[in-house]
């Protein structure tokens, strides 16, 4: 006769064996989507609309035995590169002759975002796979996620249905309006075997300036002062990220702390006041702000969420005295 906790493990690891990784078909595909941004090498071109302008750029992303490494080139308007890898964030404007280098763990240097955490997100955001499409000749299925608040947008991406690359992307606001898109109009692998160097396009002299935002460099950055709390946070948002930093020719720090639900992300930066600010709100394209006056202090909190997001953040911020 077999015991009764053998016959449940049995039944347990049934059912663990039987159970995909991720049942639902659009949670699926966006895994999918995820996985091969980041661990396919690829080139292609994308044009990205936003504020009621077009930019068009270049994307070429290598990922190796040593890591991702990423290279992002404007085709019109201001010219600029930037270029990623594990440590670092270049980014290079030949116009005005300047070069900034950061860590590499800023995410706001490209248009094209891709969520990470999957499954975190199925709480607080509906997805469904909505139809088929061809972007750029390549068939493609098309998923839409749909927050289940008002306080985060959504997003549509349509996925190359043979190898999972994203093919477009689309912000939806609260009114259920189309803020930005992004849309690849040529994309294709790069061979395993092919031998690629990545590096900057642009050559730099003496006459470029650099400036550099690294956490190895204590004059310029410091571990943020954590007496700054936030009471009344949007469910399933965290802090990713914190830090007070000192601005180039500036006497002062400005904290930073950096909220994200794995899609919804937003900044709030703290710092003394030097001037004739008020509280209130402002707004450019699917960006909100809100300004709040706080002592002697200005707390501003922005990113591309709903501008009573960014409100219920700044207003829930205070100094928390020991």
């Amino acid at each position: 006769m077999k015991s009764r906790s053998g016959s449940l493990l049995i039944v347990c690891v049934a059912l663990l064996l039987s159970r995909p990784a991720i049942a639902d078909p659009a949670m699926a595909w966006i895994q999918k989507m995820s996985e091969a941004m980041r661990n396919l090498s690829y080139r292609g071109n994308f044009v990205y609309l936003h504020d009621n302008q077009m930019e068009s750029m270049e994307i070429t992303h290598i990922r190796d035995v040593t890591g991702e490494k990423e290279r992002l080139l404007s085709l019109n308007g201001e010219a600029r590169e930037v270029l990623r890898d594990n440590l670092n964030l270049t980014c290079v404007w030949p116009s005005s002759k300047k070069v900034v280098v950061d860590t590499s763990r800023q995410n706001n240097y490209s248009p094209i975002f891709i969520p990470e955490d999957i499954a975190r997100l199925e709480k607080f955001y509906d997805m469904k796979l909505i139809g088929q499409d061809r972007i750029a000749g390549l068939d493609s299925v098309v998923v839409h996620i749909n927050p289940r608040d008002n306080l985060r947008y959504g997003m549509k991406f349509w996925i190359n249905q043979n190898n999972g690359l994203m093919m477009k992307s689309s912000l939806i606001n609260e009114n259920d309006e189309e803020v930005e898109q992004v849309m690849f109009t040529r994309i294709e692998l790069i061979p395993e075997g092919e031998t690629f160097l990545l590096g900057l396009t642009q050559q730099l002299d003496d006459s470029f300036t650099l400036v550099r935002f690294h956490s190895g460099d204590g004059s310029l950055e410091v571990d943020v002062d954590n007496a700054w709390q936030l009471s009344n946070i949007p469910g399933g948002f965290w802090r990713e990220s914190a830090l007070s930093r000192k601005l180039p020719g500036a006497g002062f720090y400005v904290q930073q702390m950096v909220y994200t639900d794995g899609l919804a992300s937003l900044s709030v930066f703290i710092e003394r006041l030097t001037g004739d600010v008020r509280n209130g709100s402002s707004s450019m394209g699917a960006v909100n702000a809100f300004i709040r006056i706080y002592d002697d202090y200005s707390i501003t909190a922005i990113g591309e969420v709903p501008a009573q997001t960014v409100k219920q953040i700044a207003e829930s911020i205070s100094y928390m005295r020991q």
